[in-house]
């Protein structure tokens, strides 16, 4: 599978702490570990916005003392020893491909943006939770956007957008599940195609996993197992080789 990661995951695999669902935890560090000791051959995707935000996510734990997120803030040390493994992660795209924005992928949100501020779909899988009925941000009609693109490269059962935002997930699968034409219409969505050159349909749009939520079944249906499988003796071997250096 062709995997594009959200930051959140992204950021949980290198900042345990970050991710409150110790669940998403888990399964995050399994993917990469599995990936990582070349035990799986799906493949990373990152939007370079993305990239963006693991390192300003660093930053807030290292240097936000007042943010009330900060629990205790990292030792600089430490701070400094994620930079370098997230650096050399998605240098030359050795773990992470650095997916660079285009004027495709911002024509696309055409495709997502109407959809999300048109439906009002709860971030939270809790009922009666209205106060969290808020529509994404622009970064997050550009993952999906981008999505569209890798799906369009590789095929729609290839592409797979992972992250642990509630929104984003329920707006893709609602994107997925179908529009009636009335709604298309009134949306423009009839009419994206003139600005995107990609026909609104819901098999243009990849599939989702929210790491938090997600049936050991269905991460199993999308990558194959579940937990994906670790050759722990490689993966043993690249973190002594890293602490050497």
């Amino acid at each position: 599978m062709y995997v594009l990661l959200d930051a959140n995951v992204a950021a949980a695999n290198y900042l345990p702490r970050s991710m409150r669902s110790k669940k998403a935890g888990k399964r995050i560090r399994n993917m990469f570990d599995s990936v990582r000791s070349g035990a799986t051959e799906h493949f990373f995707y990152m939007p370079n916005f993305c990239i963006a935000e693991v390192f300003s996510v660093f930053m807030k734990y290292t240097f936000g003392k007042w943010n009330r997120h900060v629990d205790n803030a990292l030792d600089t040390r430490v701070y400094n020893s994620l930079v370098k493994q997230f650096q050399s992660d998605i240098h030359n795209a050795k773990l992470i491909y650095h997916y660079e924005l285009s004027r495709y992928h911002v024509l696309a949100i055409n495709l997502v943006a109407p959809i999300d501020h048109y439906y009002q779909i709860s971030r939270s899988s809790r009922r009666n939770r209205r106060k969290n009925v808020i529509p994404m941000g622009t970064f997050d009609h550009l993952v999906i956007a981008m999505g569209i693109h890798l799906a369009h490269i590789h095929g729609p059962d290839k592409v797979v957008v992972v992250t642990c935002d509630d929104r984003l997930n329920n707006v893709l699968r609602k994107c997925r599940s179908g529009i009636p034409k009335e709604t298309m219409k009134k949306l423009k969505l009839d009419k994206a195609k003139d600005l995107t050159g990609i026909e609104f349909k819901p098999s243009i749009f990849p599939a989702c996993v929210n790491l938090k939520y997600a049936t050991n079944n269905s991460i199993k249906d999308t990558f194959g197992a579940c937990p994906l499988p670790i050759d722990e003796k490689e993966l043993k071997r690249m973190k002594a080789y890293r602490c050497s250096k």
